[in-house]
């Protein structure tokens, strides 16, 4: 009995070692969200080695600390699939798809336009936006006398001689468009001294970064540093980032003011919400907090972050 009693402690030892070596690999969650630019996908391993591929692309390897691994991705405008792999196991979860706010280039050019606005007097602003819409409404009058033309033109092509009186019509408009052309020309003119001061006073300030596929700053300054989530030509996130020790002066929070407020209009949200929901929630955040709700305008989504030393808002498109 007693041999007996030992070879089941030893069976059973055998069994405890065994279980102790196998392979073990979890993920947290099987769906992800992406929280501002990024999705945190997290997990346990009882192995020195993990590696994860994204939508089938070449394997990467996530550093274990302690027996969990933490694996940071940015946002994308599609859904990925992340399928990680450890010795014999393999477990799968995915990030949802965060969509895109706008095409990079176009974001560039409207925040360094918008900029270049505040530099601006506001009789200048006010001739600067006049000019902008006016722009704007030429364009769409242009491209629809076009399309009438060529309506017409196919007409009188096939035999229906009523379409002279739509291209006589449609010559006049021109005629006319011209002549607005000419009047909005010479006042850009008028302005354009003007917009040269203005673009000198801000050129430190601008986006000069090109668009590449990553997380990476758009600019940086001693004020404040921008940081944008971009996928091969579109933005998908951007973050302000802005020190804490920087808005303790009057001059430096209503720089910080600007600097909202350019961002906010470059992605096409409303200004005035935008600014208004921030001083409210400003005001209502405790010591403690961390986060607070969104704002959301144009669905364009803004959340505020706090830590000991920056202020991040975090900019996304849902």
């Amino acid at each position: 009995m007693k041999k007996l009693g030992l070879l089941i402690s030893a069976a059973l030892l055998s069994l405890v070692l065994a279980a102790c070596g196998k392979p073990s690999l979890t993920v947290a969650h099987q769906q992800y969200t992406p929280s501002g630019m990024t999705a945190v996908i997290k997990g346990t391993t009882n192995q020195k080695k993990v590696q994860y591929q994204i939508n089938g692309a070449s394997a990467k390897t996530a550093k274990i600390n302690n027996g969990a691994y933490a694996i940071t991705l940015p946002a994308k405008p599609y859904k990925q699939t992340i399928k990680i792999k450890s010795a014999n196991k393999t477990v799968t979860t995915t990030i949802a798809k965060s969509p895109a706010i706008m095409a990079y280039i176009r974001f560039k050019t409207a925040y360094n336009q918008t900029l270049m606005a505040t530099a601006l007097s506001k009789k200048d602003q006010a001739t600067a936006l006049g000019l902008q819409a006016q722009g704007a409404k030429l364009k769409q009058q242009q491209a629809k006398l076009q399309a009438q033309a060529k309506a017409a033109q196919a007409k009188l092509k096939s035999g229906d001689t009523s379409a002279a009186t739509t291209l006589s019509r449609v010559s006049q408009e021109g005629t006319q468009l011209k002549t607005s052309a000419a009047q909005l020309k010479a006042t850009q003119a008028k302005l354009a001294p003007a917009l040269a001061v203005a673009k000198k006073q801000v050129a430190g300030k601008t986006i000069k970064a090109d668009a590449k596929t990553g997380i990476y700053n758009l600019k940086s300054t001693k004020s404040a540093t921008l940081r944008g989530n971009v996928d091969k030509d579109q933005l998908v996130g951007v973050t302000l980032m802005v020190p804490v020790s920087a808005l303790k002066s009057t001059k430096a929070a209503k720089s910080f003011m600007t600097e909202l407020a350019v961002l906010t209009s470059s992605v096409g949200a409303n200004t005035k919400t935008v600014l208004n929901g921030f001083k409210n929630k400003a005001n209502k955040k405790n010591s403690s907090q961390t986060t607070t709700s969104t704002i959301h305008s144009k669905g364009i989504d803004f959340d505020l972050g706090y830590s000991k030393t920056m202020l991040y808002i975090y900019v996304t498109h849902h």
